[in-house]
């Protein structure tokens, strides 16, 4: 395995490089599921390109609320199997995956009843511990633990004083997501994908019923390459649709869309050494510590 570089030379080689010979697969898109692709496939021994309309990760990838967890509100809908699954892979990226960019982060959940809610909740959140160790990747996060209405004030000091009664503190993980993303393109470039960005599809190549490559054409110089694949892959993301009505019919699959809202605020605006977990009447609000920010 060679070392990658993600520079303007390599990008052009690259896209030469696909459209001199036939690829075993072309993926279409390089957020987090285009980029695992291309480095699965590669890692396959198969010849892979890899091409980005603008930038790794500039899509969906790049705006996720950056955690990495087993989705503790899921335990409250019964959904063991997902929450299992989320917790091992969460614990594969801290440990041998990614250690160097997936760090744990503690978050507050505020009491606000005494006695069944403490019960309720804590019983909640040691089954996840107990799953996160049983999953045989769980040691490398803190266990939880109950917390008094001081101990917890003093934690985060910008909960109001009369609406709880104590906390729990629990620990889950997040990451740089575009960075993992980036690194995912490299790692794939190092076993030997033709990677590209600022490379958009603006057609596809066609025998009959079936896609045998796309028509790329270079943001930056608008040059275009016809490159050939046995198989392409849509992993465009919420563009998916898009990128299928380039082909000029009806896809069989079509993307449902769906949206959630991050907003980004100044660390010194709310006053707390933690990130926080908050209730909604249908849902949960997340408090997550970002560097010099909150989301």
């Amino acid at each position: 395995m060679r070392t990658a570089t993600l520079g303007p030379a390599e990008r052009t080689l690259a896209l030469a490089a696909m459209a001199e010979r036939e690829l075993d697969v072309l993926v279409v898109g390089a957020g987090v599921v285009g980029a695992g692709t291309a480095l699965d496939a590669a890692t396959r021994g198969l010849t892979t390109g890899l091409v980005e309309a603008r930038d790794w990760a500039s899509g969906t990838s790049s705006r996720s609320s950056k955690l990495i967890h087993g989705g503790l509100r899921y335990l409250e809908m019964l959904d063991f199997a997902l929450v299992r699954e989320a917790l091992k892979e969460r614990g594969l990226l801290l440990e041998r995956l990614a250690p160097h960019l997936v760090k744990p982060v503690p978050f507050l959940y505020p009491l606000q009843h005494k006695g069944w809610e403490r019960l309720y909740a804590g019983s909640g959140v040691a089954l996840y511990d107990a799953m996160s160790v049983s999953s045989g990747h769980g040691r490398g996060l803190p266990v939880h633990r109950h917390l008094s209405r001081k101990h917890a004030l003093r934690v985060a000091p910008a909960l109001k004083k009369d609406a709880l009664v104590g906390a729990l503190q629990y620990y889950d993980a997040q990451m740089d997501d575009a960075r993992f993303v980036t690194e995912l393109v490299r790692t794939a470039a190092s076993y030997g994908a033709h990677v590209a960005n600022q490379a958009r599809v603006v057609g596809f190549l066609r025998e009959g019923e079936r896609v045998v490559g796309a028509l790329v054409r270079d943001v930056e110089s608008g040059t275009e390459y016809e490159i050939r694949a046995k198989q392409v892959v849509n992993a465009t993301g919420v563009w998916t649709d898009d990128t299928q009505g380039l082909i000029g019919e009806r896809g069989q699959f079509h993307v449902r869309a769906s949206k959630g809202i991050h907003l980004v605020v100044p660390k010194d605006r709310i006053h707390s050494s933690t990130g926080l977990i908050l209730r909604t009447e249908k849902s949960v609000l997340f408090v997550i510590p970002w560097g010099r920010h909150w989301i």
